[in-house]
């Protein structure tokens, strides 16, 4: 009889029992609104951009896409991150160290110098500027826009806003070869330039003391004027090593040249004393492309010999 009691008591308090959800020690997941801020860089126009939340504690970062260049919502645990974005449209650019923010950087894979005529299966051997003949040969990088925070703090709150401010992460060079002559009897032509760095660090934005060789594409007037536009990593202001510039011209009768120089070609106190280390304006003026002999061969790619003239080029 006493244990039937106890069990009737028992029914009766049940129904005052509220349910309760307990919260235990754990972190919560919170959505995140990403902004980007395009006043640094008010002509971008990536196909997406990407970021990068990395944990202050410790542990592998966490990445999302964007498409276009608004950003979105995502959700994060709370707690405190370093970021850091980039556009991840690229197609030259490759990365390495991703899940680490100090580390994570971008590269670009080796190439030849004849790449921007040939294309990525050029294997030709041909001379390359004096002083820079053991460098590296590295293709240029695509743009990059990115930028990076130290420390951003998602707290438990109706709303988390993250405003990052992309800028330009990699150099624009353009160059200009003026008073040419015999470029009516151009065929093909291209560059490279010694001496420049082959890797960039997001975070910090230091530049690898490696000195490279990149290559980039000439275009012709047909008059007397060839110019261009690459871009690059830049230079490592540490780097003593000269840049100098190298042309390779095919003319229309199959003959090749190389056109280098120690002190004629070389640019160094150009891009040194640029006023926008971000985008360096190189002029050369005066190159004298050799008259092509009368009822010559033909243009013929499959001739691997180089005649390299060094001439003098006023700059």
């Amino acid at each position: 009889m006493r244990r039937i009691s106890y069990l009737l008591a028992i029914l009766l308090l049940l129904p005052c029992c509220v349910h309760k959800e307990l919260c235990w020690d754990h972190p919560h997941t919170m959505s995140v609104k990403v902004e980007f801020d395009w006043r640094d860089a008010p002509g971008a126009d990536p196909d997406g951009m990407c970021v990068y939340f990395y944990p202050v504690g410790g542990g592998s970062g966490y990445r999302f896409d964007f498409k276009g260049t608004e950003g979105g919502e995502v959700n994060l645990t709370v707690g405190e991150y370093l970021v850091l974005c980039y556009n991840n449209d690229t197609e030259a650019v490759q990365f390495y160290n991703t899940d680490d923010f100090a580390t994570h950087g971008g590269f670009t894979r080796e190439g030849n110098p004849l790449e921007p005529m040939y294309g990525n299966a050029a294997s030709y051997s041909v001379p390359k500027a004096d002083g820079a003949e053991d460098e590296r040969v590295v293709i240029c990088p695509d743009m990059l826009w990115g930028s990076s925070d130290t420390e951003v703090e998602i707290v438990d709150k109706a709303e988390n806003v993250v405003t990052l401010y992309p800028h330009e992460m990699v150099c624009t060079y353009t160059y200009e070869v003026r008073n040419v002559k015999n470029l009516e009897h151009l065929q093909q032509m291209s560059g490279t330039l010694s001496g420049m760095s082959g890797m960039l660090t997001f975070s910090t934005e230091e530049l690898d003391d490696e000195c490279v060789t990149i290559p980039f594409a000439s275009h012709s007037d047909g008059v007397s004027l060839v110019t261009g536009e690459f871009y690059t990593f830049g230079h490592h202001p540490d780097n003593e090593e000269p840049h100098r510039m190298v042309f390779y011209a095919v003319m229309d009768d199959g003959k090749k040249y190389c056109f280098k120089g120690a002190e004629n070609l070389d640019v160094t106190s150009q891009i040194h004393e640029a006023p926008d280390r971000r985008h360096v304006h190189i002029i050369i003026d005066g190159l004298d492309l050799p008259q092509p002999i009368e009822g010559g061969s033909g243009f013929d790619p499959s001739i691997d010999d180089w005649e390299v003239v060094e001439v003098e080029i006023e700059m």
